[in-house]
This record gives C-alpha cells, structure tokens and sequence, in this order.
C-alpha cells in the first residue's frame, strides 16, 4: 500500500513538474547587444572622429596622470609644500577633465545602445517569445533577478543566434 501510494505521488508530482514547464535564463540586452549587426554599429562608433578624439584624450590624460604621480613619487621628498601643492592641483584638474572625457564616451556609447534597443528590440522581444514558446519554458528570469544560474539555462544566446540569421 505505501509503495503504491508513493508511486502514485511521485507520477503526480512528475506530472505537475512538467506543466510547468523549463526555467530559462535571457538579457535581451546582451542578445541585440552581440548581434553582428549591433557590432558593426558599435564599430562604426569607434571609428567616428569625434569619438577617436575623444579616446584619444582620455589616453592622453591617463598617460599624463601617470607620469604626474610618478613625478611626485619619485621627486617628491625634495620639493618645496608650494611645488605640492602644485603637482597636486595639477593632478586634481587632469582627473576631473578625465572624469568629464569618460561622461562623454558613456553617454556616446548610451545613444549607441539605446538606438539599437529600440531597432532590434521589437525583434528580440519577439525571437524571445517564439523561443520561450518552442522551448516549453514555464519561467524565464533576467540574469540580474537570479542569484546564480548554470550556463544552461542562460538562453541569451540562442536569440543572439536568431537575430544573426533574421537579418
């Protein structure tokens, strides 16, 4: 009697497992985002001028950064508090015309990404649905949302691969 009462609960709770479905795990930001098309726009960026200026000084400014400090280190037991105080104010300008430079970068790379969400978002969104659909997901959480999951439930890709073929 208890064996087949155990059976029958395990056929139950086999059953109830099943409607229920798979659980996956998708950003569909990350998907449009490693889309080749998403790549090339994100290359185009890199390539503009303005954007290549841009970089550019900000490797100027690390590099002069750089040197700065290590002028100070290596110098600075021998220099006067004023000529410290120098350095330092020097320091402190270069950091904050870096912190501006990186502002810019970010919000040039913000209009990238925002121009392709709301290009291939629409897509993606529904690439995602035929997936969840097919694959028989029962639940399907943002990577953010989940405290650890194995790279099989991670179906990001599968819309990256979707995207790549729609074209």
């Amino acid at each position: 009697m208890k064996i087949a009462l155990a059976f029958v609960a395990a056929v139950l709770f086999s059953n109830v497992t099943l409607a229920q479905g798979k659980i996956g795990v998708m950003d569909l930001q990350t998907a449009i985002i490693r889309s080749e098309a998403a790549q090339k726009e994100l290359k185009a960026l890199s390539a503009k001028p303005e954007y290549v200026a841009l970089t550019s000084q900000a490797e100027t400014l690390n590099s002069d950064m750089k040197a700065l400090y290590e002028e100070m280190q290596t110098k600075g037991l021998t220099w006067s508090d004023e000529r410290k105080a120098k350095q330092l104010k020097e320091i402190e300008y270069k950091r904050a015309d870096q912190q501006l430079l990186a502002k810019k970068l970010q919000q040039e790379q913000n209009e990238i990404y925002q121009k392709l969400f709301k290009k291939y978002g629409k897509q993606a969104n529904d690439i995602a649905k035929e997936i969840i659909k097919t694959g028989g997901y029962g639940l399907v959480l943002n990577p953010q949302s989940v405290l650890h999951a194995d790279t099989g439930y991670d179906i990001t890709s599968q819309i990256t691969d979707r995207l790549n073929k729609a074209k």
